[in-house]
């Protein structure tokens, strides 16, 4: 019959043994060159395309004005995204309602007050109720 102690004491040696001499992976780097970039993920090569250099970004699907702003490249902070609802009101009517593939500009460059203000809004939102059309009055004014 097994007991704790004859099951211990074979896997406390090898877990010893692996954490001396690792897995066997003895490749090591030769020359005094540094390693190139590492590969980056599929999402933050996406994010970074969705972002186009002129002030953009492209909807994909899934996204949503909170976590656009949320996005480094964007604001980097989620209680931004009224700017991103004001900036582009002529193609959103309704924050909760954005769809993939539309053209978003994105506004930089905004004074403290605006980006305050625009803080103020997000937290003055009320939680969102889903809907499939857009609202005929907004929860929050945010113009």
């Amino acid at each position: 019959m097994l007991t704790l102690k004859s099951i211990f004491w074979p896997f406390a040696f090898l877990g010893m043994g692996l954490m001396a001499f690792g897995c066997g992976n003895t490749k090591r780097i030769q020359s005094g060159e540094i390693p190139g970039q590492p590969m980056s993920n599929e999402p933050v090569a996406t994010q970074k395309a969705n972002l186009k250099a002129s002030g953009t970004y492209i909807v994909q699907k899934r996204d949503c004005l909170w976590t656009i702003a949320a996005q480094p490249r964007v604001f980097g902070d989620s209680f931004e995204w009224p700017i991103l609802f004001k900036a582009n009101r002529d193609q959103i009517q309704d924050p909760d309602l954005i769809y993939p593939r539309q053209d978003l500009r994105v506004d930089k460059g905004l004074s403290m007050e605006e980006m305050g203000n625009a803080k103020r809004m997000a937290s003055a939102t009320p939680k969102y109720v889903p809907h499939s059309k857009p609202r005929e009055t907004l929860p929050v004014d945010y113009f």
